[in-house]
């Protein structure tokens, strides 16, 4: 899936005016600052470049990773001083994917804002359920032009009604996408101990196995006392 393969491209672009009039999936807000504003309340820190990611979230494509700043290829979010993950459109495959849990939220720094940065918020099935782009989110454009907190913003993409989030598709169309630091609030049924309680019936048949399963073991211990 790269801007080389014209198919890819097309494909990338058609289902980004899909999910862009697919609004009312998600709400996305956006705070300035440099430093990092931080999660929201309530999110952990689940992917950073410094440590192993948070079990569940995982990377496919193009990812690369740095530290500071090569002018005209990647540029250090603002006073980072440690890894942080990018794609270019320099690189073979300029689009990485997050892979995650089914959340409710999700949060990353995003370094230099750029209109060439596309991001896919990506549902359950891993299809597109909305669009980001620079022109979708509201910010200062003086702040903006001067560069530094305005050009860098905590980005924050929350799940409305029964909708979760399933990842994120970052696509650089130029020099760079830069992000750090994502956090994130798992969806009820991936919290800790909150299995869901069987059915009735769901529990008979659990039952129901556990006997056949025993009445088989049985038998063959039996068959093993005859044969010896």
């Amino acid at each position: 899936m790269t801007s080389n393969n014209p198919a890819a491209a097309l494909a990338l672009a058609v289902s980004s005016l899909l999910a862009s009039a697919d609004a009312g999936a998600v709400t996305v807000t956006s705070l300035a600052g440099a430093p990092d504003p931080g999660p929201l309340p309530g999110q952990q820190l689940v992917v950073s470049f410094d440590a192993p990611a948070a079990p569940g979230f995982s990377w496919t494509g193009g990812l690369a990773t740095a530290i500071g700043t090569v002018r005209g290829v990647h540029t250090s979010p603002a006073l980072n001083t440690s890894l942080y993950g990018y794609v270019s459109s320099a690189h073979p495959d300029p689009v990485a994917t997050l892979l995650t849990p089914a959340l409710t939220s999700i949060s990353f720094y995003w370094g230099t804002m750029d209109s060439h940065n596309w991001l896919w918020v990506l549902g359950a099935d891993l299809q597109p359920i909305h669009f980001v782009h620079l022109s979708t989110i509201a910010f200062d454009p003086i702040a903006y032009a001067r560069g530094g907190s305005g050009r860098n913003r905590r980005l924050s993409i929350t799940a409305d009604g029964a909708e979760t989030i399933g990842g994120l598709r970052f696509w650089a169309r130029g020099r760079s996408f830069e992000f750090d630091d994502f956090a994130a609030t798992l969806a009820t049924d991936n919290m800790p101990g909150s299995g869901t309680v069987p059915e009735p019936a769901s529990w008979a048949m659990l039952i129901a196995g556990m006997g056949l399963v025993g009445a088989v073991a049985r038998r063959r211990g039996r068959q093993v006392q005859v044969a010896a």
